[in-house]
């Protein structure tokens, strides 16, 4: 009987001890970093870039939802600006929703009466922040970073289930009884990192070249294309040639069904030197025939070429003989 006794009493321990209420997790701030992605110049010139990330707060909401809550938001220091490696910057916003106002430097905004739900809707109950660019042409490619100083005030449930019993506050933050803070204290400051990458990128204009008919293999003339290049400002790159669908020991074909016809593809107009894509056959920038090594991101360069049908090959059957070359850019 007495070891009954003992187990009831046991028991009862337990569940008291399950009953008994435990302090959820304060609120928590720190340094936060929002990265835009890595995008390509053109992109980033006529397109604005968006983004978000956590604003550096995070509370847990499950106990202050039952509670009057108070958070606010003071932006300490920005220059809503992004920098990059060689003095350029993208210019941008950030709100606290998707394309919302504009946080400007010294405002306080009281975000109290926004629902905790929708308050603390990022990762982890953290508050978003919501980041977009001015769309900036003629960038350099490089990393262009900035910063928002926010500072934050607030005062939430950390303890209850029903009623609440202990509050979470920011430093300096004086909970009246009744109705919000009139003394909102020194608050938290927390650094909010954003950056953007951007990227080297070409516009490529290679019209197609096409030989013409001809009854016999020495009978089709050779024909000079020229082909378009546009990089990003401060870019200097090289131009190669891909050897096409159908070549043989380095030599380019065509084709038509199983029967081929062989070509190839000099540098400029008038050179002999065949047009590659490895090594000393890629033609660089500065070698260009009109505005040689002028990189602005507007300027056209452009790259004569020379295609013929090589002499002392056998006729082919009648046929459109057709290859496809790729026209590669590297820096």
């Amino acid at each position: 009987m007495p070891t009954l006794t003992r187990a009831v009493c046991s028991l009862s321990v337990l569940a008291a001890a399950a009953l008994m209420p435990r302090e959820a997790a304060a609120c928590t701030t720190a340094t936060q970093s929002t990265s835009l992605g890595s995008v390509s110049s053109y992109t980033v010139g006529t397109t604005p870039q968006q983004g978000s990330g956590s604003a550096g707060l995070q509370c847990d909401i499950l106990l202050a939802a039952l509670t009057a809550h108070y958070v606010g938001l003071r932006v300490d220091a920005s220059s809503f600006q992004l920098s990059g490696p060689t003095g350029q910057t993208i210019a941008y916003t950030a709100s606290l929703t998707p394309n919302g106002a504009a946080l400007t430097v010294g405002n306080f905004e009281n975000l109290s009466s926004i629902s905790l739900v929708s308050l603390f809707s990022g990762t982890s109950n953290s508050i978003p922040v919501y980041f977009r660019t001015a769309a900036t042409p003629g960038l350099r490619a490089g990393t262009y970073s900035g910063f928002l100083d926010l500072r934050w005030y607030y005062s939430v449930c950390s303890l209850g289930a029903v009623a609440c019993l202990a509050y979470s506050n920011s430093p300096g933050l004086v909970r009246p009884l009744i109705g919000p803070p009139t003394n909102w204290g020194s608050g938290v400051a927390v650094r909010v990192n954003v950056e953007l990458v951007v990227a080297n990128d070409c516009i490529i204009t290679a019209p197609n070249a096409g030989f013409g008919t001809a009854p016999l293999v020495g009978s089709f003339n050779p024909i000079t294309r020229t082909i378009l290049i546009r990089c990003s400002t401060g870019a200097a790159y090289s131009v190669g040639l891909g050897d096409g669908n159908n070549a043989v020991g380095g030599t380019r074909r065509m084709r038509s069904g199983s029967n081929y016809l062989s070509y190839e593809i000099y540098k400029t107009a008038s050179s002999p030197d065949r047009w590659g894509a490895v090594g000393s056959a890629r033609r660089g920038s500065e070698t260009a025939d009109t505005n040689a090594g002028v990189y602005d991101s507007v300027t056209t360069q452009g790259f004569d070429y020379r295609a013929a049908v090589l002499s002392g090959q056998a006729t082919p059957p009648a046929g459109t003989y057709t290859d496809t070359i790729l026209v590669d850019v590297a820096f």
